[in-house]
C-alpha cells in the first residue's frame, strides 16, 4: 500500500506540473515557442523538490526530483517544432503571373490581374475579387472563375488579404476586419482606375459589407455583390447527396 501510495503521489505530481506548464503557455501567450512556461514551471518544480528533500539523505533527496525529471520530459516535447516553422509560400501559378503591391497601410499583398479577352463587349469599370478565408489563399478554382469573367469583357482584379497566399505576413496584433477594410479601400486607391465593381465572396463578402458602410471606401465602389454562404470546395465538395436548395 505504501508503495501504491507513492506511485500514485508521483503520477499526481507529473501531470500537476504539466497542468500547470499548460497554464503558464497560457499565461504567456507561447511566448519563445513555450520555453519560458517550460522554465518557469521546471524552475519552481526543483525548488518543490529541493524543499521536500532538505531533511533526507542525499539518495532520498533525489527522489522527489524523479517526477519532475518525467514531467519535464514529458512537457519539453511540446515545445519542440515538429514541421518547419519558417513561412512557405503557395508555388508560382502557371497561367497568370503573380505581382506584389506595398498599400498605403503598410499591406503587401498579391495581386492577380486577368485583362479582357474575347469578342464581348469592353466593360470600362474594373471588377475587383474578393476571395474568402479569412485569410487564404485564392484558389485555382477561384482563378478559373475570374478567368471566364475576363472572357466576358472584364478587365478582373484580385489580391490575397495580407497573411494569406503569396501575400506577405502581418504582426499577429494587427489582423482585424478593420485592417481587411482598410486594405481594400487602399487597393482600390492604388489601382487608380476610379470607381470599381466589387464582388465579395464569403468572408470576402464580409469584409465587402463592412466597406460599404465606410462612406469614404464605398464612394469608390460602383457596385458591389454580396456572395454568401462559404466556398463548396475542399472537403464540402466531396458531400454527397443535397448540397443546398436548387
Amino acid at each position: 500500500m505504501r508503495l501504491v501510495g507513492r506511485l500514485l503521489a508521483a503520477v499526481a505530481a507529473v501531470v500537476g506540473l504539466a497542468a500547470f506548464f499548460l497554464a503558464l503557455i497560457v499565461a504567456t501567450d507561447g511566448a519563445g515557442s513555450g520555453f519560458v512556461a517550460w522554465s518557469a514551471a521546471v524552475g519552481i518544480a526543483v525548488l518543490a523538490a529541493l524543499w521536500r528533500g532538505r531533511r533526507r539523505s542525499w539518495r532520498g533527496r533525489l527522489v522527489p526530483f524523479l517526477p519532475v525529471l518525467v514531467a519535464a520530459t514529458l512537457t519539453l516535447s511540446v515545445c519542440v517544432p515538429t514541421i518547419p516553422t519558417t513561412r512557405r509560400y503557395p508555388a508560382a501559378l502557371s497561367f497568370v503571373t503573380t505581382e506584389h503591391w506595398r498599400l498605403s497601410t503598410g499591406s503587401r499583398v498579391a495581386v492577380y490581374h486577368y485583362p479582357p479577352t474575347g469578342n464581348s463587349p469592353r466593360h470600362r469599370v474594373p471588377l475587383v475579387y474578393l476571395n474568402g478565408g479569412p485569410v487564404r489563399g485564392i484558389s485555382v478554382l477561384d482563378h478559373h472563375f475570374l478567368q471566364q469573367f475576363a472572357g466576358q469583357g472584364y478587365d478582373v482584379y484580385a489580391y490575397e488579404q495580407a497573411g494569406g497566399g503569396r501575400s506577405d505576413l502581418l504582426p499577429m496584433d494587427q489582423y482585424s476586419i478593420t485592417r481587411s477594410v482598410h486594405d481594400l479601400g487602399a487597393f482600390v486607391d492604388k489601382l487608380g482606375k476610379g470607381r470599381a465593381d466589387m464582388l465579395g465572396f464569403s468572408s470576402g463578402a464580409v469584409v465587402l459589407t463592412r466597406a460599404l458602410a465606410d462612406p469614404a471606401i464605398a464612394a469608390h465602389l460602383r457596385r458591389a455583390v454580396i456572395a454568401e454562404p462559404g466556398p463548396m470546395d475542399g472537403p464540402t465538395a466531396r458531400i454527397a447527396g443535397q448540397k443546398g436548395r436548387p
